[in-house]
C-alpha cells in the first residue's frame, strides 16, 4: 500500500519562495534595516531551534521502531552478531536524541514518561535476548515478549506527540513574535511582510505534514517488514507482487530456490479465493494448508481497491502434532501402539448394528499386582508391551484378518474374531496362545500367564455393553479359578451375574433403609477367663435368607457401596458399645473391622472423630481392626493415620495376621496394639506341627515387641488348651461363644460375669 503526499513542498519551490523574499528584503532594507533584521533574526531563530527539535523527535521515534526491527529480525534468524551491531547502533542514537531534547526541553513530563519507557524496553528487550540465547529458548514466552516491547515502544508515540504539539506552539508562538512585530512596519513593508508570512505558514504546514507523514509512512512499511510471520502479496492474476524478509527466510528454512515464492501457495488457492469473492460479506477468509512438513494457518484478504491478494502466513506445525498426537490418543493406546477401548466398543458396535456372529474376548495378565510390588513400575510397563507385541504377532499367525487385538486398560487386552468360534475352537485359540506365551522369556526374565474371558454374539449379547458385562464375567470366573485360564459365557454364569447385580440393588436399599444388623462375637482373655471386648459382625437378612458377609462384602467393595456399609458399621457398633458402658461394663472394648478401601479415605480419620463424638464413646472402648494389605500398599499415608488414631486412643489390631504380605519392618514403623492371628492356622493346630510352629512364632513375635495376640476361629477345648500353653493373650470362636445378636450378647456377658467371679 503507497500514501501520496500531497502538501510536502519541494526542494526547488522553497528555494524560490526564499529568493522572492530576499529580493523583496533588499528593497525595502534601506527603509526599515534595523526593524527587517530583528524579525529576520527571530525568524532565523524560529528555524534553528524549532525545526531541529522536529528531527530530533523523528529521530527518537525512529530509533525506537528501528530497536523493535531488530529484536523481530533477532526473533527470526538468531543471528545474534548482526543483531547486536544494529540493535546497539539503534539505542546509541535513541539516547543521543533523547539526550539533545532533554537539553532542548528540559527535564519535562512527556520526557520523564519516554525515559521510562526508554529504560523499560532496554530491561524487556535485555529478558527477550536472554531467552533466545538460551539453550532451551522458550518460544511462547519470546512472542509474549516481542508483544509486550511493541506495546511498550507504541507507548511512546503520545508523549513524542505532545513534544510535537509544544514544538508547534512554541512554533505558533513565534509566528506571533514576528507578525507584532510586521505590525510596527506594515506600511512600510507591508509586501514584504505579507511575503514573510506566506513563507512562514507555509514551511511549518510543510514540516507538520512531513513530520505526520514520515512517521505513518514508517509504522506501515515496518508491520510486514518486522514481521515475523510470512507476508505475501498478489495481484488478480495471483503473480507475487510483494513479500516480506519472513518469507524470504521460509523459502531458505524448506531449501526453496530464492525468489520462488509462489511454491509457497496452496494448490487450491484459487478455490479459496473463488469462495471468499461469492461470500461477499467478508473480505477475508482463514484456512490451512501443508508445506512440506510444515502447517500453516493463512489469513486471505482482498484490497478491492488496490486489485490485489494478501496473504499472511502463521506456522501452525506444534499445533497440528498436538492435535495429530490427541487423535492418535484418541484411538490408540499410547503405551503399545495398539487399538484402545473406545475402538474396541466402535468395532464391537459396527458388527452387532451388521448382526453378524462374531467372538468377542477379554485377556488379563494374572497376578499383575505381583508384578507392580515385587518388579516395579517401570518393569511391569516393559512388560505389557512385551506382551501385546506378543498377542499381536500371535494373532497374525493364526489368521491376519480375522482377529484384531485391543489395549483395554492397564493390564487389559480384548480381541474380537470376526468369525463365530464354538467352545472347541475358542479352547484351541487359547491353547496356541498360551503356547507361544509362556514359551516366550518377557522382561527380566518374567514369565506371563493369561486369563481370558469370551462371549459370542449374538447369542451372548446384541451390543457392546451386554457382550462386555458377559465377556468380563467369564473372565472374572477364569482369574479367580486356579485351574482354568479361560472361560466362556454360559447361562448358568449369566444367572450368577443376574444375582449378584440384584443382590447389589438389594444392598443399596438395605443400606438406604438400615436393614442391616450387628452381631457381637465375645472375645475371652485367657490369663484370666473375663471377656475383654467383643468383635462386631454385620449380618444381612434377604428375604428371609441370612446372606453370608463372604457374599455381600466383596459385592459391595467392587460397586462402591462399602464406604456407606462401613460407615453405618462403625456408627452403629460405637452406639451399641457406649451402651454396654453405660449399663457398667466400662472397660469393654469394641473390635470394628475396617475395609481397605474405607480405610484409605481422606476423611476416614475424620468419620472416626465424629463417631466418637456423636456417640459419646471413649477411644479407649474402640478398637479397629485393619488387614497387612492397608498398610503394604499405602505405607506412608497408614504412617499417618494410625498415628493419628493412637492419639485419640483407639485400640489398632492387625487382621487376619500371616494371611498377608507380612513384614516385620512395618510392624517395628507402625504403632499398633494387636496381632489377630488368622482362623486357618487355628482350625487344625491340634493335628498340624506345621500350624503350631507358625501360630508358636506369632505368639513369641508379639510377646517380643510387646503386642496382645488374640486368636479367632477356636472351636475346641483342645485348641484353647494349646493356645493357652503357648502364652497366646486372647481367644474368640465357636468354643466360648458364637456371634449373638445384641441382647443374647448382654445376657451372655451378664452370665459370664456372675460364673467367672468367683476367679
Amino acid at each position: 500500500m503507497s500514501i501520496n503526499i500531497l502538501n510536502q513542498p519541494s526542494n526547488k519551490l522553497i528555494n524560490l519562495i526564499f529568493a522572492l523574499v530576499l529580493v523583496l528584503g533588499m528593497a525595502v532594507s534601506g527603509v526599515v534595516f534595523y526593524k527587517g533584521e530583528n524579525i529576520a533574526q527571530k525568524t532565523v531563530d524560529l528555524i534553528a531551534q524549532q525545526i531541529p527539535s522536529y528531527d530530533l523527535l523523528s529521530k527518537l521515534n525512529g530509533s525506537l521502531i528501528e530497536k523493535e526491527r531488530f529484536l523481530y529480525e533477532f526473533y527470526a534468524t538468531q543471528q545474534q552478531s548482526d543483531f547486536q551491531l544494529g540493535y546497539a547502533k539503534s539505542n546509541l542514537q535513541a539516547q543521543n536524541a533523547f539526550d539533545e531534547l532533554l537539553v532542548r526541553f528540559g527535564d519535562i513530563p512527556p520526557l520523564r514518561i519516554t525515559q521510562s519507557s526508554l529504560v523499560e524496553l532496554n530491561k524487556l528487550a535485555e529478558a527477550f535476548v536472554a531467552n533466545i540465547t538460551s539453550t532451551e529458548t522458550n518460544w511462547d514466552l519470546a512472542r509474549e515478549q516481542l508483544r509486550t516491547i511493541s506495546d511498550v515502544r507504541r507507548a511512546t508515540s503520545p508523549q513524542i506527540q505532545q513534544l510535537i504539539n509544544l514544538t508547534e506552539q512554541k512554533v505558533e508562538d513565534s509566528e506571533m513574535v514576528i507578525l507584532n512585530g510586521l505590525e510596527l512596519v506594515r506600511l512600510f513593508v507591508v509586501l514584504y511582510g505579507f511575503a514573510t508570512l506566506i513563507v512562514a505558514f507555509i514551511v511549518a504546514k510543510a514540516i507538520k505534514a512531513y513530520l505526520y507523514t514520515s512517521v505513518y509512512n514508517q509504522r506501515l512499511s515496518l508491520f510486514s517488514t518486522r514481521n515475523p510471520n510470512p507476508v505475501i502479496s498478489l495481484d488478480n492474476r495471483n503473480v507475487v507482487t510483494y513479500y516480506n524478509p519472513a518469507t524470504e527466510n521460509l523459502l531458505k528454512n524448506l531449501g526453496f530456490a530464492e525468489g520462488k515464492v509462489d511454491l509457497l501457495l496452496a494448490k487450491d488457492i484459487e478455490e479459496h479465493q473463488k469462495q471468499l469473492l461469492e461470500e461477499g460479506a467478508n473480505d477475508s477468509k482463514q484456512f490451512e494448508y501443508q508445506i512440506a512438513e510444515l502447517y500453516f494457518q493463512c489469513d486471505l484478504h482482498w484490497l478491492e481497491d488496490l486489485q490485489q491478494w494478501d496473504m499472511h502466513l502463521t506456522d501452525i506445525t506444534e499445533r497440528k502434532k498436538f492435535e495429530q498426537e490427541l487423535q492418535y490418543r484418541a484411538s490408540f493406546n499410547p503405551q503399545t501402539g495398539l487399538l484402545n477401548r473406545y475402538e474396541l466398543e466402535k468395532a464391537v458396535t459396527e458388527l452387532c448394528q451388521t448382526k453378524q456372529t462374531f467372538t468377542f474376548g477379554l485377556l488379563e495378565i494374572r497376578s499383575f499386582s505381583q508384578l507392580m510390588s515385587g518388579q516395579g513400575v517401570t518393569v511391569a510397563a516393559t512388560v505389557v508391551k512385551e506382551v501385546a507385541s506378543a498377542l499381536d504377532n500371535i494373532l497374525l499367525s493364526i489368521h491376519k484378518t480375522g482377529f484384531r487385538i485391543f489395549h483395554t486398560g492397564e493390564k487389559s487386552f480384548a480381541l474380537v474374531c470376526t468369525c463365530d468360534l464354538n467352545n472347541q475352537q475358542i479352547n484351541n485359540l487359547v491353547e496356541q496362545i498360551d503356547a507361544k506365551i509362556s514359551s516366550t522369556i518377557f522382561h527380566c526374565q518374567y514369565q506371563v500367564q493369561l486369563d481370558f474371558g469370551f462371549a459370542n454374539a449374538p447369542q451372548h449379547g446384541s451390543d457392546y455393553t451386554q457382550l462386555h458385562k458377559n465377556a468380563l464375567a467369564a473372565l472374572d470366573k477364569s482369574a479367580r479359578s486356579g485351574d482354568k485360564s479361560h472361560v466362556v459365557f454360559n447361562i448358568q454364569l449369566g444367572d450368577k451375574l443376574f444375582y449378584q447385580q440384584q443382590l447389589v440393588e438389594d444392598m443399596r436399599t438395605a443400606i438406604e433403609k438400615a436393614q442391616f444388623e450387628l452381631y457381637f462375637q465375645p472375645q475371652l482373655a485367657l490369663s484370666n477367663n473375663k471377656i475383654i471386648g467383643a468383635e462386631a459382625l454385620i449380618r444381612w437378612e434377604r428375604n428371609g435368607q441370612w446372606i453370608a458377609p463372604g457374599e455381600f462384602i466383596p459385592l459391595a467393595e467392587r460397586d462402591g457401596l462399602i464406604d456407606s456399609l462401613g460407615d453405618w458399621i462403625l456408627h452403629t457398633a460405637c452406639k451399641k458399645a457406649q451402651n454396654l458402658v453405660n449399663s457398667g461394663w466400662k472397660d469393654l472394648v469394641m473390635a470394628v473391622n475396617i475395609s481397605p478401601l474405607q480405610f484409605g479415605r481422606k476423611d476416614f480419620l475424620s468419620k472416626v472423630k465424629g463417631v466418637l463424638k456423636e456417640t459419646g464413646l471413649e477411644a479407649k472402648n474402640l478398637e479397629l481392626e485393619v488387614t497387612e494389605g492397608v498398610i503394604i500398599y499405602n505405607e506412608l499415608e497408614a504412617i499417618e493415620t494410625l498415628e493419628e488414631l493412637k492419639k485419640l486412643g483407639v485400640h489398632l489390631a492387625i487382621d487376619d495376621f500371616g494371611t498377608g504380605y507380612s513384614s516385620l519392618s512395618y510392624l517395628r514403623k507402625f504403632n499398633i496394639d494387636k496381632l489377630k492371628i488368622d482362623q486357618s492356622f487355628i482350625q487344625d493346630i491340634q493335628h498340624q506341627a506345621a500350624d503350631q510352629s507358625i501360630v508358636r512364632t506369632i505368639i513369641e513375635l508379639g510377646r517380643n515387641l510387646e503386642l496382645k495376640v488374640i486368636a479367632e476361629g477356636v472351636e475346641g477345648l483342645e485348641q484353647q488348651d494349646i493356645l493357652a500353653s503357648m502364652g497366646c493373650d486372647e481367644i474368640q470362636g465357636f468354643y466360648f461363644s458364637r456371634p449373638l445378636p445384641e441382647q443374647q450378647f448382654i445376657d451372655f456377658v451378664e452370665r459370664h460375669q456372675v460364673i467367672s467371679s468367683p476367679n
